[in-house]
């Protein structure tokens, strides 16, 4: 093999044209091992795969190959090797999958892919002090270096664009050969750009800002093209990876350092929130949300800083990229679509707080149709009372302090927002005529948020609040600013009264019997946490799996649709598609004719695998999905649950739709077409090659293609 990435000539005789397809024509081998999966590592693609000091195989990639593989208790053996060696060990059989392998149209008719984990954009290194290259339209008649067989090569040739493309057998010598002035770019990874050049200590390179949009790669697991079995394997083991928090710890460690700006993080609050958060007499950042934070930022060792300010101007400011992150924001679907939030640290309860004589607090909101309500902009209420549509008089503040004010002034009928604050504020300012509701509106789960795509502060804050939960000094914080808004623990005395009186009578009962049932209960227990410890983890595996599960009658009727189901159709929420299918139907999802055909295999077999059809997004968009279903349980009447996962199978279908229209291109072209192995054998030639060569295709297959200048037998 050349790995240099030369092309080998090609021969023009008589309007002869050659597609050298090398490797990728070789018929795929059987599985390997049944114990160990045969993995291939590339030496030089980091952070995502590596070679360590000891020579082995290293990476995020690869340390999520090993963990997806544990999680289905099999092991994994790895060989090393460069890019265009691996990719031919596959198709070959001498491996049995590749951990880091992006999903493009040329691969798809040679390997099979699992659902992508990570998605990433190109990026262009050209030298320090370059001016005139700043984007992709600007490499044209220029000479730019890639990695041998590489998705940015792939890309590259995909369309002609003028340029002039070199390969390297690693994206290192690339980088290498263009500081020395041999190429006048490097089209590459952004990661993999940043970490080569930490690595490499290459100092005269520099990285465009502006990311190549059009290049996105798609990262997954590959395996041979057919190989089925192994492809569910991987596919299972990478959805329970995903799920427990092994891929956020993995990528957090691998790509934080990568991903984190080179400068102080900025955490935004509100300033006048408390006791959550608000500025101190010296106008100095305070609370819990503020202790929290830098308890965060010590774990995980961020530099960072706290700005707190008007809660509608940082909620701006985050939106806007100006600060990189707030340090306490309510979740909700709707602010979903813009940030990413960590799991919650706290349940926020807000409610309705009123004059104390003029009624019990609003509980429903129904009960605030028609008052005069004064509310924080910005607040989770604020928007609470605008999705609602309540028909009220609604009066907008910068703070609840303010909310509360105008209240207790008798402006308004009431007031909403967190129920901790409002004690706080009461007490503080001495509000004596203000009444708080004890029948939450909300309860909302409190947590960290950052702006779409910064996945590795995401990662970060998550890895910190779990060591400050784990460590107990969560718990020392939150006792801390919130000890006194808990009732008071009963006294001994009280507990004693009250224990005498209910227990007294049971104790002589239980004594009864408490020797027979201790070995029962005991049993009982066991079992009761086994099954919970159960129900967890598949909640956890249904609510958060990348793929769509369902469960639905046979009528069609959904029981239950994960997260993941209902994106595939293009649904914000599982309860919006469930509504959906009860008002419109199921035409949504299939047509009359394949319903009846996965009904009647379902009712014959009980299990229907790999079941392709093709239904309708809800904007109208085609989607091509492969289902895997079978019978859960069966009705008195007849009918019978149906369980099962579906897969979006749309861009594999677009391939095999082009990789067929380029079959019979090749079939039906006037000019002869020829394939190759990569040791120059004549693998395939199609009908027009005796027609213009005037040899038979027989005679071609397993010869060279000097038959035609030597008649080479």
């Amino acid at each position: 093999m050349i790995l240099s990435g030369k092309r080998r000539r090609r021969d023009r005789r008589r309007g002869l044209v050659f597609a050298i397809l090398a490797a990728f024509c070789l018929p795929a081998a059987t599985a390997g091992a049944e114990d160990a999966i045969t993995a291939g590592s590339e030496y030089d693609y980091p952070p995502f795969c590596v070679v360590d000091s000891a020579g082995q195989a290293e990476g995020f990639s690869v340390q999520l190959f090993r963990a997806a593989l544990a999680a289905m208790g099999r092991e994994v053996e790895f060989r090393t090797g460069y890019w265009t060696d691996l990719k031919r060990m596959l198709a070959e059989g001498e491996l049995d999958a590749l951990p880091l392998v992006g999903r493009t149209p040329e691969r798809e008719p040679f390997f099979d892919f699992t659902f992508p984990y990570l998605s990433l954009h190109g990026a262009i290194v050209v030298r320090s002090g370059e001016l005139e290259i700043r984007n992709l339209d600007d490499l044209k008649g220029r000479s730019v270096a890639v990695m041998a067989g590489d998705n940015t090569e792939e890309f590259l040739r995909r369309e002609d664009r003028g340029i002039e493309i070199r390969t390297a057998p690693t994206f290192t010598e690339a980088l290498e050969e263009l500081s020395a002035g041999r190429h006048d770019a490097v089209f590459i990874q952004r990661l993999v750009a940043i970490r080569l050049l930490q690595e490499t200590g290459i100092g005269n390179l520099t990285i465009l800002p502006n990311l190549v949009e059009e290049f996105r790669q798609d990262f997954a697991f590959a395996v041979r093209e057919g190989d089925s079995e192994t492809l569910a394997l991987l596919n299972e083991g990478l959805s329970v990876v995903m799920a427990d928090g092994t891929f956020q710890r993995l990528h957090a460690r691998w790509f934080a350092a990568l991903e984190l700006p080179h400068r102080k993080i900025i955490v935004g609050g509100d300033h006048n929130f408390p006791p959550f958060e608000f500025l101190d007499g010296d106008g100095l950042p305070t609370g819990f949300n503020v202790e929290l934070t830098w308890a965060v930022a010590e774990a995980v060792g961020l530099d960072l800083e706290i700005r707190l300010g008007p809660w509608a101007k940082i909620r701006r400011d985050l939106e806007r990229g100006e600060i990189d992150a707030i340090e306490g924001m309510i979740y909700s679907p709707e602010r979903a679509r813009d940030f990413d939030f960590t799991p919650p640290y706290l349940i926020i309860h807000q409610v309705a707080v009123v004059r104390a004589g003029t009624g019990k607090p609003p509980a429903a909101a129904e009960d605030l149709a028609g008052k005069r309500i004064v509310v924080q902009r910005g607040d989770i209420m604020d928007d609470y009372l605008s999705e609602r549509g309540v028909k009220a008089e609604i009066t907008r503040v910068d703070s609840q302090e303010e909310a509360l004010r105008e209240l207790a002034a008798g402006r308004h009928d009431c007031a909403l927002g967190s129920r901790l604050a409002a004690l706080h504020l009461i007490e503080q300012s001495g509000w004596k005529n203000l009444e708080t509701g004890k029948t939450p509106l909300l309860s909302l789960d409190y947590c960290f948020a950052v702006p779409k795509r910064k996945k590795a502060l995401l990662s970060q804050l998550t890895e910190g609040l779990r060591a400050v939960q784990e460590s107990g000094e969560y718990r020392e914080i939150r006792d801390r600013w919130f000890g006194i808004y808990e009732e008071e623990p009963l006294s001994f005395g009280q507990i004693l009264r009250y224990s005498a009186a209910v227990l007294l009578p049971l104790l002589a009962i239980l004594a009864a019997i408490l020797f027979w049932s201790w070995s029962l209960r005991r049993e009982v227990k066991r079992r009761t946490a086994e099954l919970a410890d159960s129900e967890r983890r598949y909640r956890t595996l249904f609510e958060r799996a990348p793929v769509g599960i369902f469960t639905t009658s046979s009528t069609g009727e959904p029981i239950s649709v994960n997260p993941a189901l209902a994106g595939i159709f293009g649904f914000s929420s599982p309860e919006m598609a469930v509504a959906h299918y009860r008002e419109l139907g199921q035409d949504l999802y299939f047509s009359a004719e394949r319903r009846d055909k996965f009904l009647r295999e379902l009712e014959e077999t009980g299990l229907v695998t790999d079941f392709e059809y093709r239904g309708r997004r809800a904007d109208g968009e085609p989607v091509w999905l492969s289902m895997n279903a079978r019978v859960a349980e069966t009705q008195p009447d007849g009918s019978f649950i149906i369980e099962g996962f579906t897969i979006d199978i749309t861009e594999r279908k677009q391939g095999e739709a082009e990789r067929e229209r380029l079959v019979a291109a090749i079939e039906q072209s006037a000019e002869a077409i020829v394939i190759t192995d990569p040791d120059g054998i004549i693998r395939y030639a199609n009908p027009a090659f005796e027609t213009v060569t005037g040899y038979s295709r027989k005679e071609a297959l397993g010869r060279t293609p000097r038959i035609l200048k030597s008649g080479e037998q």
